[in-house]
């Protein structure tokens, strides 16, 4: 839980705190139906006087009102998958699925109208509208039926500064180098790129376009530059790797969204439509240049050439590609990729929009766009590392009614947002496993950070490490401190008595209480290493259940009985 928002949000008067609520309730919303809920929640409101309870799970995080309230679903998972197959089916003549409907009668009625009758019982037509957004069937119900129908929308029109931000990733062309496993692979290049002043603020190489990949670049994005207060799209490609900085995004705008303020739009560029990223496929046809640069500057490391094939405007031609005994890391080490970004940045392009050429230095417009005295927020290095957690894959779990979790032959003790989730019925969840604890998530494709769980006992062997690790929460600062002190820690009575109040200032508190007797109690005993390490645990137990009876530290409530 956010604490820190959670201190501010109370010191704001009743309703200043309702319009902030009421703002993160439905910033994601749109047309009809944002101005449905919003006077909905003012009527509300002002009959009452009091915050309806929907805008208080909203600054939680909890967005998903149905689940809150313990309503079933409209419809079950066989006739949205059903739904998705006739909308998809129907937009492809050479399709079995379903038969072709040309665009002007793909209606949401005449499918709903389709599935009742196939499926033999009432349908709601407001799910299946609902559906339509959750799934990203709109491009399918406006294909045109023939190519030359397809619009021009977002094809090379003038955009202003820090509108829309551009992201997507390039494959080098010419060069292959060393992967992890030693052999031949070309790396590619993603950025960050402002389409209003063509600044250039992030470009970082990789192997793939990976969730973790995605979700690395765009917490370099946040420190790279202040942000106006101000809409900000975001269009990534939608590769299955970057399709995941919708919970990210949606987490950062739950805890820095405010009315008329800082919001991030999730802009994702359509299937198959190069034209919405225009802007970035001319700035690759300069990093393919780019490549023979790093050719040149690593002359020395060239291991062998290969033949090679590129296939544009529906020809195949050949090329040789060049392979270098260098690593991934080699490269990232290297100055080239930032002097190119700057190189970029500070040089005079000519650019098309609206159907004129104008030239500009990247640079220049930017810091323009800055000095017209726009409010502007800036974010810390402690402020983005919370968003790491979001860059692993996810898998759909359960957790249960004593909040634990069974994946891959283990258990796992819910330890952080343990009152999010019922007492009376399983939740079900979507996690991510970091050697022994796993991440867990909201169950939908922007689904938030709800908590964090551990597993019954620590790996004996970690799945492995990263650069830069996931920030430890206070209960694996107070695991680490144990240990510190010959302890060795029983997860599940530590994770029992964390949840009814214990925090690492208490610990040290107990801990320096009571060290000369631990010390002594060490000394006498005359045992293995480790039974003495469980031993000492144990004491330390019985004094932090001591000491919680004498200070009367409230457990948490679960969220299933508010």
């Amino acid at each position: 839980m956010d604490t820190d928002n959670l201190k501010v949000t109370r010191n704001l008067t009743l309703d200043d705190r309702f319009h902030l609520l009421l703002h993160k309730k439905i910033m994601n919303k749109t047309g009809s139906a944002r101005r449905r809920n919003k006077k909905y929640y003012k009527d509300q409101y002002k009959k009452t006087g009091i915050i309806p309870g929907p805008l208080l799970l909203a600054g939680k995080g909890i967005m998903d009102g149905r689940r809150c309230s313990g309503r079933p679903r409209s419809f079950d998972e066989q006739t949205k998958k059903r739904f998705v197959e006739m909308v998809i089916a129907s937009c492809d003549p050479s399709s079995q699925g379903f038969i072709f409907i040309t665009q002007k009668a793909r209606t949401i009625k005449n499918y709903h109208h389709w599935l009742e009758k196939e499926l033999n019982r009432p349908i709601s037509l407001v799910a299946l509208r609902r559906c339509v957004k959750r799934e990203n069937l709109k491009s399918y119900l406006n294909k045109p039926d023939f190519e030359d129908n397809v619009p021009m929308k977002n094809s090379f029109k003038s955009e202003p500064v820090f509108d829309l931000i551009q992201m997507d990733g390039c494959k080098f062309r010419y060069l292959k180098i060393r992967n992890n496993n030693g052999h031949w692979q070309k790396p590619q290049v993603i950025e960050f790129y402002d389409t209003g002043s063509r600044h250039m603020f992030i470009l970082d190489a990789y192997f793939s376009e990976s969730s973790w990949n995605s979700v690395d670049l765009f917490t370099q994005f946040l420190m790279s530059t202040p942000f106006p207060q101000k809409k900000i799209r975001i269009r990534p490609d939608n590769a299955k790797g970057f399709l995941n900085l919708k919970r990210a995004i949606n987490a950062l705008n739950l805890k820095h969204s405010t009315p008329d303020g800082f919001y991030m739009e999730s802009d994702f560029s359509r299937i198959h439509s190069p034209k919405d990223k225009a802007h970035l496929e001319s700035s690759h046809r300069s990093l393919h240049n780019f490549e023979i640069r790093i050719i040149k500057a690593f002359e020395d490391r060239i291991a062998k050439t290969m033949p090679g094939y590129i296939f544009g405007h529906g020809k195949k031609e050949k090329i040789t590609i060049t392979c270098l005994d260098i690593t991934l890391h080699d490269l990232k080490e290297s100055p080239l990729m930032e002097e190119y970004r700057h190189e970029h940045n500070s040089t005079k392009h000519y650019f098309s929009e609206n159907g004129k050429v104008t030239a500009w230095v990247p640079d220049q417009k930017l810091a323009y766009f800055f000095s017209t005295g726009i409010d502007t927020m800036t974010f810390s290095p402690g402020q983005v590392k919370e968003y790491m957690k979001y860059g692993f894959q996810k898998i759909k779990a359960t957790v249960s009614k004593k909040k634990t979790i069974r994946f891959d032959n283990q258990d796992y003790y819910v330890t952080l947002g343990v009152e999010l989730f019922s007492s009376h019925k399983s939740t079900p969840v979507q996690i991510s496993r970091y050697n022994d604890k796993l991440f867990i998530f909201e169950p939908k494709d922007n689904g938030i950070l709800l908590g964090e769980a551990l597993a019954r006992k620590p790996f004996e062997k970690p799945l492995g490490s990263l650069a830069v690790q996931p920030e430890a929460n206070e209960l694996d600062q107070i695991i680490v401190f144990l240990e510190q002190h010959s302890m060795v820690v029983d997860r599940p009575p530590l994770i029992e008595i964390y949840h009814k109040g214990l925090s690492l200032v208490m610990t040290k508190q107990i801990f320096n209480h009571n060290q000369k007797r631990y010390t002594a109690y060490e000394t006498k005993m005359r045992q293995p290493k480790d039974r003495k390490g469980l031993a000492l645990f144990n004491a330390f137990v019985l004094d932090c259940q001591n000491y919680q009876r004498r200070t009367h530290v409230a457990p948490y409530a679960s969220h299933g009985e508010i």
